[in-house]
């Protein structure tokens, strides 16, 4: 349970917080992406069906096998040895984008449903970071394993082969690109010049790759002034990444939108202990002064 924070151990938002920590606690690799971002969207949609979702990326990835005349991956969990990497990742694209229709939402990419992995699955649509997951996860009930890589500004994911790694772009039709390619894309993006570092292009670990759902959520939730919902996120965002000192203060400056003015002490005191060289440190402890006046006088 996020620290400083508590809800009615009997609501659903309780018991999805429980299960969120019980799942990303332990051994990183072990998480499950798929399960994790489920119980993200479980706060927005609290009745949603995990298991349902879950049947979908499996039958997808029965689709997948099936267009390789394989075996179901419930029969014959791994693929044969023979088989051509690129030719399961032309399958995937071919089921993904083609015959399921998954696509990048570019005509509404700010809205929360893009955020939300049971949301993507219905309405075949979501941003880099989602598509990228749902990638992942068929490809990984196929039989091949898929990285996700946070290039600036663009998620994609990449597939290694023995001589050479291939980079796909999961929001435009699964297009194949070499890191040449990902480098001219980021340089086109950032419209300057830009110097490129190698950890760009490693793969990005489960708690960040969660991480990076929420904080787009977050953003969201923020920019419309919905400080309830982002404050909802943030506890999922202190639970994954207890000491991130500027999640704690980010989760107090929300808490001091609403009026909770002991949750927000509590949390800019951390963020003091955990960021103590922090360059906005002496606006923090300003923050500390001005709600501890306003406790003194509600008491």
């Amino acid at each position: 349970m996020a620290e400083g924070f508590s809800y009615s151990k009997n609501t659903a938002q309780e018991r999805t917080y429980r299960a969120f920590e019980a799942l990303i606690t332990g051994n990183e690799n072990s998480i499950d992406l798929a399960e994790a971002a489920l119980l993200i969207a479980s706060i927005e949609y609290p009745d949603l069906d995990r298991t349902f979702y879950l049947r979908q990326l499996d039958e997808l990835a029965r689709q997948v096998r099936a267009v390789l005349d394989l075996p179901y991956p419930e029969t014959l969990p791994q693929l044969p040895e023979e088989i051509d990497p690129l030719r399961v990742l032309e399958a995937m694209n071919r089921v993904i984008f083609e015959k399921e229709q998954f696509h990048g939402n570019r005509q509404d990419y700010s809205s929360p449903d893009n955020s939300f992995f049971n949301k993507v699955l219905e309405n075949r649509a979501g941003i880099p970071i989602t598509l990228s997951l749902l990638y992942i996860e068929v490809g990984r009930r196929v039989g091949v394993t898929i990285e996700g890589i946070g290039l600036p500004w663009h998620f994609v994911v990449r597939y290694c082969l023995p001589q050479e790694i291939i980079y796909i772009d999961v929001f435009n039709q699964g297009h194949f690109m070499d890191e040449r390619a990902c480098r001219d894309m980021i340089r086109n993006m950032a419209q300057t010049r830009i110097r490129m570092h190698a950890e760009w292009f490693e793969p990005v670990k489960p708690r960040h790759f969660l991480f990076r759902i929420l904080n787009n959520l977050k953003h969201i939730y923020v920019q419309n002034e919905d400080h309830q919902r982002a404050l909802a996120i943030c506890e999922l965002m202190v639970t994954l990444m207890p000491n991130h000192g500027a999640e704690r203060r980010n989760r107090g400056i929300i808490h001091l939108h609403l009026k909770h003015y002991a949750r927000a002490l509590h949390d800019f005191m951390a963020y003091i202990e955990l960021s103590p060289d922090a360059s906005d440190r002496e606006e923090i402890l300003e923050y500390i002064k001005t709600v501890r006046q306003t406790l003194s006088l509600l008491n």
